[in-house]
C-alpha cells in the first residue's frame, strides 16, 4: 500500500466524511469514531489509490489531540490529493477549514456532501462560479444517500494518477497591509536558515501571528537567531494591532469568515427554504436543549427505550432460548459417545454460549434505538445539555461524548477520550468509562431481571442501574477533580448538526455491524469461554466409594469453580454472592457475557422424563426453559439478584477494558490503581445495595 498514490480525506465533524470513506472503500467503520489516521485500498478505474481518513476537525491546529494527529498526517505525507468534505446544508462554518489548506499548495477536491439535503432545503450552488472563485474542483455528493459516489471514485483516481488536474486552493487575501506583513514573515523565516520545519512558511507566519504558544516557544529555543526573529513576528503583530485595532488573531479569523460569506454570496442561488429549516431547528433546540425541560425529556426517552426494549425484546428472547433447548435435548439424544463428550456439546456448547446469543433480539433493539438518536443529530443536542452538568460534576464536556460510547463498548469509548486535550481531564474519563453500562452487562441485568424481578419493575430495574453506573462515575470524577486531578479545564466547543431523518441504508448497517460484532464475539470469544468454564464446572469427576467415575456431573460442589467460589464466599456473602454467583463472576473478568454463561451452566434443571413424554415439542421447550428460569429465581432472592447486579456493574472491569486503559493512559501505575480502587467501590456499593434491600424484603 506504501507504494500506492495517497489521497487524504479531510472534514469537520458532522460533515458525513467517514459515511464517505465507508462508501468508496466497501469498509463499514463506526461513523463519528475516527480517532486515529486509517488507511484503506479504493479501488478506480486508473488504478488502487491508498485513502486515508483522519479524525473531523475544525481548523489546522494544534489545540487537540486529532488536531495534532491531522497535521502530522499532512505534514508527513505527499498526497497527490486533499479531498475537502464539507456539509454542503453549513458552507459558512465547514468552508474554514478548507480554506486553510492553501498553505500546502496541494491539489484539493472540494466535496459538497449532504447535497440532497441541501436541495431539499432550497440551496443552490453556482459550482462553476464556486471553481473559478476557490481554484479548484467541486463535487456534489450525498454519503447518507450514495449519491456521485461512482462519479467521485472515478475523479480520484483520474487525479490520483496524472489524468485530470483538480487545482490547488487560492490564496485567501486579507488586504494589502496584512499581505504585506505575511511576506516580511515568511522572507524573514526562509532567509534566517532555521533547520527544516514540518509546516510550511506560510502557515508558520499564520500561527506565529495569531500567537501560537507552541511555534513561538520553538523560535525561541534558537538562541539570539530565535529572539531577533521573534521580535520581527512581535513588530508585526503590533503593525496589526494598532491598523486594526483589534488582536492579530480574532482579525485573521474575521477575515478567514469574511471571505467565506463573500463566497457563499457569490455562488448562492436559493435559499428560500433554508430559512424555514433553520427556524424550525432552532424551535426543537429550544425545547430540546432547555436546561430544565430538555433533561426531563432525555431522562423520559431513555427510560421508553428500556421499556420497550423488554417489552419487544422477551418473547423473541424467549423464543431463542427455546430453540437453543431444543437443539441442545435434539442433538444429546442422537450421541451415543462417552456422557463427558455429550455433556460438553448440551451443557458447556449450547447451554452456554447459547445462552448469551440468546439475548441478541433486545441488544439489537437498544442498538437501534440508541443509533437512531444518534443518526438524527439529538445525541449531540444532549452532548451540549450536559455540558454544564459535567463540569459541575468535574468532568469535562467533551467527556460525555465517550461516555455515551461506553454504553455500547468501553474499549472504543476509551480510545475516544483522545479527543479531550487536557490530560487531567482525559485520564479522569478514562478512570469513570468502564461504570458506563456496556452492552455486554446488558445480557447479564436480562438474566437475572427476567428470571428475579416482577414484570411491572424490569424497566425501572434497568434504568436504575443506567442511572447507578452514570451517578458512581459523576461522584468519583467529582471527588478526582478536587484533589488528584485538580485544574485543567478547558472550554468545550462542538457544533450542533441540523435535524435529518437518517440514511436507512446507513443506519440499518450500522444496527447489524453491532449485532453481528457481538454475534462473532458469541461464536468466538465465548464460545471458547463457555468450554472453559464447563471443564472449571465439572473437573475434577466425583467418584463413587469404589473409585469409580459417576459421570459428567455439572457444577457440583467439589468442582474447581465451587472450590474457588467457596474461597471468596465468607467476603462475597455481605454483598449476597454464594459461590455460585462468585464463580461467575471470574469468568466475568474476561468477559461480562461469560457471567450469564456460567450462570446457565450452573442452573441446568434436570427436567421430570415421565413428564416431559406426556408433552408435544413447544410444551417440552417452553417446561424446560421455565426450569432453568426458576432454578435461579428459587437459588436467589431480589436483595441478592441486586447486590449481584450491582457488583457486575460496578467492579470486575474485562480485560480488554484494563488493556486499553493501559495502552491509552501510558501508566500500569493508573491502571492498577484503577482496577483496585474499581473494584474496592463496587463491592461496597453492592454491599449497601444488597443490605439496604434486605430489610425491605
Amino acid at each position: 500500500m506504501n507504494d500506492l498514490p495517497q489521497a487524504i480525506l479531510l472534514g469537520m465533524p458532522h460533515s458525513g466524511k467517514t459515511a464517505l470513506f465507508n462508501l468508496l472503500t466497501g469498509t463499514n467503520r463506526p461513523v463519528g469514531m475516527t480517532v486515529e489516521e486509517v488507511h484503506e485500498t479504493l479501488h478506480t478505474d486508473s488504478g488502487d489509490v491508498d485513502l486515508i481518513d483522519l479524525p473531523g476537525v475544525y481548523r489546522l491546529g494544534e489545540s487537540s489531540p486529532e488536531e495534532a494527529l491531522t497535521m502530522h498526517c499532512l505534514c508527513r505525507h505527499t498526497p497527490r490529493l486533499v479531498i475537502s468534505v464539507v456539509d454542503s446544508t453549513n458552507l459558512d462554518v465547514q468552508l474554514y477549514l478548507t480554506l486553510q489548506l492553501w498553505h500546502f499548495g496541494w491539489q484539493v477536491l472540494l466535496v459538497l456532501n449532504m447535497a440532497d439535503a441541501a436541495a431539499s432545503a432550497g440551496l443552490r450552488f453556482d459550482i462553476r462560479r464556486m471553481e473559478e472563485l476557490l481554484g479548484v474542483r467541486v463535487l456534489r455528493t450525498d454519503a447518507f444517500h450514495g449519491t456521485g459516489i461512482n462519479r467521485l471514485r472515478r475523479l480520484i483516481g483520474r487525479i490520483c494518477y496524472g489524468q485530470a488536474q483538480s487545482g490547488t486552493i487560492r490564496r485567501p487575501e486579507y488586504g494589502e497591509a496584512v499581505d504585506r506583513i505575511f511576506h516580511i514573515l515568511t522572507h524573514a523565516y526562509e532567509s534566517a536558515g532555521f533547520p527544516p520545519h514540518d509546516e510550511p512558511a506560510s502557515y508558520i507566519a499564520s500561527r506565529l501571528l495569531e500567537g501560537n504558544s507552541r511555534m513561538i516557544a520553538h523560535f525561541a529555543h534558537h538562541g539570539e537567531q530565535g529572539r531577533r526573529f521573534l521580535q520581527i513576528v512581535d513588530d508585526c503583530r503590533d503593525s496589526i494591532s494598532r491598523e486594526f485595532n483589534t488582536t492579530p488573531a480574532e482579525f485573521l479569523t474575521d477575515k478567514r469568515y469574511g471571505i467565506i460569506h463573500g463566497l457563499i454570496g457569490e455562488v448562492s442561488v436559493g435559499h428560500g427554504q433554508e430559512w424555514d429549516s433553520r427556524r424550525m431547528t432552532q424551535a426543537l433546540d429550544r425545547l430540546l436543549t432547555h436546561r430544565y425541560f430538555g433533561m426531563m425529556i432525555f431522562i423520559f426517552i431513555m427510560f421508553f427505550i428500556f421499556y420497550i426494549s423488554f417489552t419487544l425484546g422477551n418473547p423473541m428472547v424467549e423464543a431463542v432460548q427455546h430453540a437453543f433447548d431444543a437443539l441442545g435435548s435434539w442433538i444429546g439424544s442422537l450421541m451415543n459417545t462417552h456422557p463427558l463428550i455429550r455433556s460438553l456439546i448440551t451443557d458447556g456448547i449450547i447451554g452456554g454460549a447459547g445462552g448469551v446469543a440468546s439475548f441478541v433480539p433486545t441488544i439489537v433493539i437498544l442498538f437501534a434505538c440508541l443509533s437512531l438518536l444518534e443518526s438524527t443529530g439529538y445525541m449531540a443536542r444532549v452532548a451540549f445539555l450536559m455540558d454544564r452538568f459535567m463540569h459541575k460534576m468535574g468532568l469535562h464536556g467533551k467527556s460525555f461524548i465517550p461516555m455515551l460510547l461506553g454504553f455500547s463498548c468501553n474499549v472504543p469509548a476509551i480510545l475516544a477520550t483522545r479527543s479531550i486535550e487536557s490530560r487531567k481531564d482525559r485520564l479522569v474519563t478514562m478512570f469513570v468509562i468502564p461504570w458506563m453500562n456496556c452492552s455486554a452487562r446488558l445480557v447479564v441485568f436480562t438474566l437475572i431481571i427476567q428470571a428475579l424481578i416482577p414484570e411491572p419493575w424490569r424497566a425501572v430495574t434497568l434504568w436504575g442501574l443506567y442511572l447507578l453506573g452514570v451517578a458512581i462515575a459523576v461522584l468519583v470524577a467529582r471527588l478526582l477533580k478536587s484533589t488528584i486531578f485538580r485544574g485543567g479545564d478547558e472550554l468545550f466547543i462542538m457544533e450542533l448538526p441540523p435535524y435529518r431523518l437518517p440514511a436507512w441504508r446507513g443506519y440499518l448497517l450500522s444496527v447489524w455491524d453491532k449485532a453481528s460484532g457481538y454475534l462473532k464475539k458469541a461464536a468466538t470469544f465465548i464460545l471458547f469461554g463457555s468450554i472453559l468454564l464447563w471443564c472449571f464446572n465439572t473437573f475434577p469427576l466425583r467418584h463413587d466409594d469404589n473409585g469409580t467415575p459417576l459421570g459428567a456431573e455439572v457444577a457440583h460442589r467439589d468442582c474447581y469453580a465451587a472450590q474457588v467460589g467457596r474461597f471468596f464466599e465468607p467476603v462475597s456473602q455481605y454483598a449476597g454472592m454464594d459461590w455460585q454467583a462468585n464463580s461467575a463472576m471470574i469468568g466475568a473478568f474476561s468477559a461480562k457475557e461469560l457471567l450469564v454463561t456460567q450462570l446457565c451452566i450452573l442452573f441446568q434443571a434436570r427436567p421430570d422424563p415421565l413428564l416431559e413424554a406426556s408433552m408435544d415439542d413447544a410444551e417440552r421447550d417452553e417446561y424446560e426453559e421455565n426450569l432453568k428460569r426458576d432454578a435461579i429465581a428459587n437459588h436467589y432472592t431480589i436483595p441478592q439478584a441486586l447486590g449481584i447486579m450491582v457488583f457486575a456493574l460496578l467492579a470486575l472491569p474485562c480485560i480488554g477494558t484494563v488493556a486499553v486503559i493501559r495502552k491509552e493512559s501510558g501508566s500500569w501505575l493508573f491502571t492498577i490503581l484503577h482496577f483496585i480502587a474499581f473494584n474496592i467501590i463496587g463491592f461496597c456499593v453492592a454491599v449497601l445495595t444488597f443490605q439496604i434491600a434486605s430489610l425491605f424484603s
